[in-house]
C-alpha cells in the first residue's frame, strides 16, 4: 500500500460570496497560509458532514439513490 496517496479529484466551480463572507474567507485563509479553496473545501467538507438533517436525509430510503442520480433535490413545502 502506498503511503503518499492521490488526492482528490478537483473540479472548478464558481460561487458567489457576499462580501463579508469573501473577506472572511480571505481573512482566514492568510490566517492559515492557505489558499481560499483549500479553507472553503475544508469548511464545507466538516460542517455538511455534521449537519444532522443532511444525515438523516442521506441515509434515508431517498437520499443515496436520489443523490447519486442526480435527480433534483424538492424542498419541504415545495411542489414539484
Amino acid at each position: 500500500m502506498a503511503i503518499v496517496k492521490k488526492p482528490p479529484e478537483s473540479v472548478n466551480r464558481a460561487l458567489q460570496l457576499e462580501r463579508p463572507v469573501s473577506e472572511l474567507l480571505d481573512d482566514y485563509a492568510r490566517f492559515v497560509d492557505c489558499t481560499p479553496d483549500y479553507v472553503a473545501n475544508f469548511a464545507l467538507r466538516k460542517t455538511l458532514a455534521r449537519d444532522p438533517d443532511y444525515r438523516k436525509w442521506k441515509a434515508g430510503p431517498n437520499g443515496e439513490s436520489a443523490g447519486k442520480r442526480g435527480a433534483p433535490s424538492q424542498q419541504p413545502g415545495k411542489p414539484s
